[in-house]
């Protein structure tokens, strides 16, 4: 016997519920990702009108933590990286050697790349959900609210290229002082004697320690002639902009020391083709980083080596053996930075 069908017998089709996320639980609660985190772990301290409210928050929303990936936690084998500047042809060949070096330990990389497209909850939410065993944050800025998140899921930090005063984090950075003193001591060796500091993001440590051993070395060898400027972040556009900039004011210097090298390129190229100004002849030029660019003809840049190989190695192996023993206590690890002399400065000033 055959069954006849009609319109009216046709299936609707089955749609699959959009998973709820921990962000949105957070919002719902008024209360942060990682509060979120410790309300559903029964070991974390919390208030129990907190967990109360997360609580609520969560059944409102039909929210279910994903408890069966926190059991397998430490078996994840994922290693993530947070990365906020990916622009910037610093962190390439540095992105590079973090996923060579991680493969090396039997285990994988997460690309988690933070632009304008995707605030910090979002890169919580990415790291909460993966459970990666550790993290390696190499923002300029340090997002608090992802240490938090680390903390509240025991997940082991380390913040790569920069200093920080988050005790509870391990950090490796090189000297960033040490390459502002030696900037200035590279541009007045060389006879320069009204020097300019471009600097990057406002409120980075970088930014604050370079700045700080410039200045600080110029006044210790009598240079009092010195000028500061703000690029706003670290890209070729910030150099190219700030330079032009600052020879709009009346006192114009003769030497600049930018934050970073690819600002310096930016800068380079404001210099010679919208200043009509030679390098060095006219004016000196430093960077940091000793980027690819920076030992090009183009550029022929005088630079601060930032010890990229060390700096990996040490990141690598402080975090997994924080992965190994949660119990180590953070470390604070700063490693020597090395002054490389080309094209854009000179020895004597004629």
């Amino acid at each position: 016997m055959t069954k006849e069908t009609t319109g009216t017998d046709t299936a609707a089709p089955i749609q699959k519920k959009r998973k709820v996320t921990v962000v949105e639980v957070a919002e719902a609660a008024g209360v942060s990702v990682s509060a979120v985190s410790r309300a559903f772990n029964p070991d974390a301290s919390i208030s129990r009108p907190l967990r109360e409210k997360v609580f609520k928050a969560a059944a409102s929303l039909n929210y279910k933590p994903n408890r069966l990936a926190r059991g397998i936690k430490s078996r994840s084998s994922l290693v993530g990286i947070l990365m906020t500047d990916f622009n910037n042809p610093f962190y390439l060949p540095i992105l590079s050697r973090f996923t060579t070096e991680i493969q090396k330990r039997n285990c994988h990389s997460l690309l988690i790349h933070v632009d304008g497209d995707m605030d910090i909850q979002e890169a919580v939410e990415l790291v909460m959900e993966y459970n990666v065993d550790g993290l390696i944050i190499t923002s300029a800025s340090l997002p608090q609210e992802l240490v938090d998140a680390c903390h509240s899921q025991n997940t082991p930090a380390v913040i790569f290229g920069r200093d920080s005063s988050e005790n509870s984090v391990t950090v490796v950075s090189c000297d960033n002082v040490l390459a502002g003193n030696m900037a200035a001591d590279m541009l007045l060796d060389a006879g320069y004697t009204k020097p300019a500091f471009v600097a990057g993001p406002i409120g980075t440590s970088a930014t604050i320690d370079r700045q700080r051993g410039f200045i600080s070395r110029l006044m210790e060898r009598g240079c009092n002639q010195w000028q500061v400027v703000e690029g706003g972040e670290f890209s070729y556009d910030a150099g190219y902009d700030a330079t032009l900039r600052i020879f709009q004011h009346t006192e114009k210097p003769d030497a600049l020391f930018y934050a970073d090298d690819i600002m310096a390129c930016g800068g380079m190229d404001a210099l010679r083709y919208e200043l009509g100004l030679s390098v060095p002849e006219d004016i000196g030029v430093v960077g940091v980083d000793d980027i690819r660019l920076a030992k090009s003809r183009s550029y022929n840049l005088s630079t601060i080596r930032q010890p990229n190989e060390q700096m990996i190695q040490s990141t690598i192996d402080a975090l997994f053996e924080h992965i190994a023993d949660p119990h180590l206590p953070p470390q604070s690890i700063t490693l020597p930075c090395e002054a490389v002399v080309r094209g854009s400065t000179q020895k004597t000033r004629t």
